[in-house]
């Protein structure tokens, strides 16, 4: 068994930073930096990619970059607050900014606005509803730069999803056999009078490689079915929140999931697909295998008492692992439905 992480009386980290330790992934593996340490892995790579797809087993470079345009609604209804008190276009907006703030380098994202014109009275509808912006344009993050742009525009107007799907298409111009996803976040259903699934449909079939993920923020169950709709013939997924905190969560979760989604997709060669399962497998294997032998010496249940391990340090551990383990449960369900998706795409390309 692994040994138990030891704490000296004496430290006393900043709270932030402890339960950091056990929340940062730095190679989207789902384990967390300091636990890869104790096992033996390298938190800032991925293993079982870097083994199983390695530059002549990748696909076409063209796919290894990894493009991601945030859509977010800013319409009248997202100056409301959610059942917390917080603002919820206030909540987006920092969701959106700390996710980018602390995402790869060498991920492009973009981000376009909705609803922040004229405003949602039926006088100013035709603005409202074609208002749509880029505020930032598709490329590397930039904080500072990402932090002003959101501070110039407030929740006002109309909901012109289907709109905002068209308008994308030239955001990805010249991306288009890149590794493109949009995350739409929105509060309420299209209300400019377009067709939002029929034109997310459009954007799939006009050859740009684009998935589709939608988060709805505390919506009602109209708006929940047309967001779900979109997230599926956009080859997405659907996520909701009905909180600042969840929201946060929605929008860290999609975001992962690009990159786990980007990693294997660029993962062709079937002749490795079992074998990339494998490692999968073993390493959480690993993982469940450390933070057992921990929780279980906290509660000295094999007769180890807390003394070097102090209570804080086990609910911290604890912590991480009610967060980290459905997460590599569905990681596992993610690494086969991509292996499958890789497989069957290399079918086609062989066949043409």
């Amino acid at each position: 068994p692994s040994p138990i992480h030891k704490i000296s009386p004496t430290q006393t980290p900043n709270p932030e930073n402890r339960f950091g330790i056990y929340t940062k992934d730095a190679d989207f593996d789902c384990i967390p930096d300091s636990v890869e340490k104790e096992i033996g892995l390298d938190p800032n790579k991925d293993e079982c990619i870097l083994r199983d797809c390695d530059p002549e087993k990748k696909r076409n470079a063209k796919y290894d970059q990894v493009n991601v345009l945030f859509i977010l609604d800013s319409s009248g209804s997202m100056a409301a607050n959610t059942t917390d008190g917080k603002n919820k276009i206030e909540a987006a907006k920092e969701a959106i900014s700390s996710y980018i703030a602390q995402a790869p380098e060498n991920v492009n994202y973009g981000l376009m606005v909705y609803g922040h014109k004229g405003s949602n009275s039926p006088t100013d509808r035709p603005l409202s509803c074609a208002g749509i912006e880029v505020l930032y344009p598709l490329g590397k993050p930039n904080k500072q730069e990402l932090l002003k742009v959101i501070a110039k525009f407030s929740a006002t107007g109309w909901t012109p999803i289907a709109d905002s799907f068209e308008k994308s298409t030239t955001v990805f111009s010249g991306h288009e056999d890149e590794n493109n996803h949009i995350i739409l976040v929105s509060d309420g259903e299209e209300t400019c009078g377009g067709d939002p699934v029929t034109a997310a449909k459009s954007l799939k079939d006009k050859k740009i490689v684009v998935q589709i993920d939608a988060i709805g923020f505390a919506v009602d169950a109209k708006t929940k079915s047309q967001l779900e709709s979109i997230a599926q013939v956009g080859g997405g997924k659907y996520y909701e929140a009905i909180d600042a905190a969840g929201l946060n969560e929605a929008i860290k979760t999609a975001g992962q999931n690009v990159m786990i989604e980007a990693k294997f997709r660029s993962c062709l060669v079937d002749a490795y697909i079992k074998e990339l399962l494998n490692c999968q497998s073993d390493r959480t294997l690993k993982f469940t295998k450390y933070v057992g032998t921990q929780m279980d010496a906290a509660l000295g249940i094999r007769g180890h008492k807390l003394g070097e391990f102090s209570m804080e340090q086990y609910n911290l551990l604890k912590t991480s692992w009610d967060h980290f383990n459905p997460v590599c449960q569905a990681i596992q369900q993610q690494t086969s439905n991509a292996a499958k998706k890789a497989q069957s795409e290399a079918e086609k390309q062989l066949t043409q």
